[in-house]
């Protein structure tokens, strides 16, 4: 089995784990801090010392597999939800790519994709699909590819953040059952919300914790709390706003307990932090800032 890159703007999370029956053993894990202007939206910038960086660290841990997986979770990649015909797999691609590079300008460099979220019946009776479409430069993409050649890895799979949580709500039957869950990716600086209706996924909200300089934890737990507040209103806008509703923290973990005690006395919403999944096997002490990584791991 693999070892896991997931790339934030600031952080890269190492994963190493063994998988059996669809349960995985994570044998290693660390963090690693990065400078933000090493990795844009055109990919790494930087390569020469992030491949140092990382080489030395995975040396220093012992990391020892040879195959790779990516998961991408910064600006790199871009989202947008497409509603289109039940069409078969070749037409489908080239009508997310047309719709892609039409409605957000994207130039033919950009390499595309998607998966398929739901599946539904029309007023008409037209089978329709909803889509997750997503979008990297193609230079991005090959920056990746050259990181870990350079390493000596074998690529086999680059994920993204989203599909990623997308496949942890899908093999979690406690969060799978929540009528309307608010799954919260914390970052130092930036942060990710995801709405979840009975499983389905819905939409990502994104924001920035500390837009120009660094924030201590307590106004950090601030803002955090502000935006699930946001995604709160947002859900009672949907036809399930009635809904039972929970959070569900994870990232950065040393500030989750705090930020769950605050979000039970302020919103008045159930709120916990997020628990290790039924997939994952370990020795190690769970920490939720992986929780990306462990799900890339997932075959979907």
């Amino acid at each position: 089995m693999p070892i896991v890159f997931e790339f934030r703007n600031d952080i890269v999370n190492i994963i190493e784990a063994r998988g059996k029956n669809s349960i995985y053993d994570v044998k290693k894990a660390c963090s690693i801090a990065i400078p933000e202007e090493w990795m844009d939206s055109q990919g790494i910038k930087v390569m020469d010392d992030l491949y140092l960086l990382l080489s030395s660290t995975m040396d220093m841990e012992k990391f020892k597999m040879k195959d790779a997986v990516i998961c991408v979770n910064n600006p790199s990649v871009i989202y947008r939800e497409i509603i289109v015909p039940n069409i078969d797999k070749k037409r489908m691609a080239l009508v997310v790519r047309s719709e892609m590079m039409d409605v957000l300008n994207l130039t033919p460099d950009y390499i595309m994709d998607y998966i398929v979220i739901e599946e539904f019946d029309a007023e008409d009776g037209t089978k329709m699909s909803r889509l997750l479409a997503v979008a990297s430069l193609s230079s991005a993409i090959e920056s990746y590819i050259e990181l870990m050649k350079k390493l000596k890895l074998k690529l086999t799979t680059i994920d993204t953040s989203t599909n990623a949580i997308i496949k942890l709500v899908d093999a979690s039957p406690n969060l799978k059952s929540i009528e309307q869950l608010i799954l919260v990716d914390c970052g130092k600086k930036h942060l990710r919300l995801y709405l979840f209706e009975s499983g389905k996924y819905i939409l990502t909200r994104n924001a920035k914790i500390a837009p120009m300089n660094d924030v201590t934890d307590e106004e950090a737990i601030n803002i955090i709390e502000d935006n699930i507040n946001k995604m709160i209103q947002f859900s009672f806008t949907r036809e399930n706003k009635s809904g039972d509703k929970k959070i569900v923290l994870a990232g950065r973990d040393i500030i989750l307990e705090e930020l769950k005690t605050k979000v039970l006395e302020d919103l008045l919403v159930p709120c916990e932090v997020l628990s290790k999944p039924n997939f994952i096997y370990s020795d190690l002490e769970f920490e939720t800032c992986y929780i990306n990584a462990y799900s890339a791991l997932l075959r979907k």
